[in-house]
């Protein structure tokens, strides 16, 4: 019958359990081969412990270490799985980009080395950073201006500066690499702090358009390597996308999306395909609004009539952002975004793309964009591209 029924219960049994280096072990006798449990003494009134006690105490040895097994195992699953909560930033490039990053990071509590290859060059974006700061705090401590002075302050006192970005990844928990768009220096830049980096320590490059896999290839880390692509200007736009290589971990993954929420921004993920999400669409639109610009003279209207007008295009840059912004809703329209984004940053992409895809007529050079970088005019940042700035 089964132990419901009536069948009579086994003698007792004694269990000695000892602790050890792994954890709780059993130890029977004299013998250290022997299994944990072992059944009563014999006394000279009482037979010895019957076979049948032994086999279940043999049964509940064998259960006992295979849970114990089972939760070390558990145990350090659990701890290999765990995310990194990011505390220290290092933010590689100073430019406005990298600036920006930095900026964020400081005012939401995270500490940051801010690194660039010259002191000229930091200082200058230590300035950036405080002016942004002084704005923002204008806003946030409209009424306590006391307040807005210590915020500035605070989150200042939270990012120093290095020209040496090797001697400073040892201890940091994320680093960001915001460089040139130049797949090269890239590479060796990441392959360079991979050695120096600790282990933990994830990667991320901010790059808008060039492949995350291709980049991750040149270290070690390829589990903790993503995309953190930021949006211009940093501080304002709420924006980021994480991008998932297929060698990145899930562990890292959710680590960039949790750090993107802590600084105030909203994450959205996207496998690692060209542009992402947001350039995928955007640049295509920039680009078909030039060529809705550059298109040949065409006679329009009645000429024989006095009423005809020769148009370059099929639109004017200002009509054309115009509509955009009245029709479409956009604060910008496509030529004043080229110009803010930068003409050369543009060409960037879409040269590569195009070297990728060469057939796809969305990615076509266009000679209009070709002859302002060219000639240095990448709109905003040197006072000329398709507009002109004071």
């Amino acid at each position: 019958m089964g132990r419901a029924g009536l069948e009579a219960p086994p003698p007792p049994c004694d269990v000695t359990v000892t602790p050890g280096a792994r954890g709780l072990q059993g130890r029977v006798g004299p013998r250290p081969q022997s299994l944990a449990f072992r059944g009563c003494p014999p006394r000279a009134s009482s037979p010895p412990a019957s076979p049948r006690c032994r086999r279940r105490c043999h049964t509940m040895a064998f259960v006992t270490r295979q849970l114990m097994r089972s939760v070390s195992s558990s145990s350090t699953a659990s701890a290999s799985a765990k995310k990194i909560i990011v505390k220290h930033v290092t933010v590689i490039g100073g430019g406005l980009m990298g600036a920006g990053i930095a900026q964020v990071a400081a005012a939401t509590g995270h500490t940051v080395v801010l690194v660039d290859q010259t002191e000229d060059i930091l200082a200058k974006s230590k300035k950036g950073i405080e002016e942004s700061l002084r704005k923002v705090a204008k806003k946030k401590f409209a009424e306590n201006p006391k307040a807005g002075d210590e915020f500035v302050e605070k989150t200042l006192s939270t990012i120093v500066t290095s020209t040496d970005a090797a001697s400073v990844v040892h201890s940091t928990d994320l680093v960001v690499e915001a460089i040139v768009e130049n797949l090269k220096v890239k590479n060796e830049l990441f392959k360079r702090l991979d050695k120096f980096a600790a282990e933990h320590t994830i990667f991320a490059s901010n790059t808008s358009s060039l492949q995350i896999t291709s980049i991750a290839n040149a270290t070690t880390r390829q589990d903790r390597f993503a995309g953190l692509h930021f949006f211009n200007p940093v501080p304002v736009m709420k924006l980021v996308e994480v991008i998932k290589t297929p060698m990145t971990s899930q562990k890292t993954f959710e680590s960039l999306v949790d750090f993107s929420k802590a600084l105030g921004k909203h994450p959205v993920s996207c496998k690692d395909t060209p542009g992402f999400i947001v350039n995928r669409l955007l640049v295509p639109y920039l680009m078909e609004a030039i060529r809705l610009y550059e298109r040949d003279f065409q006679t329009c209207g009645d000429s024989n009539s006095g009423l005809g007008f020769s148009l370059k295009g099929d639109a004017s840059k200002e009509d054309i952002d115009t509509a955009m912004k009245l029709g479409a809703g956009y604060p910008m329209g496509p030529f004043e975004l080229l110009d803010y984004v930068g003409l050369d940053t543009t060409k960037f992409i879409v040269d590569g793309w195009h070297e990728m895809d060469a057939e796809n007529p969305l990615h076509q050079p266009s000679p209009s964009l070709n002859k302002l970088v060219a000639e240095n005019k990448f709109g905003k940042k040197t006072g000329e591209g398709f507009y002109k700035y004071k």
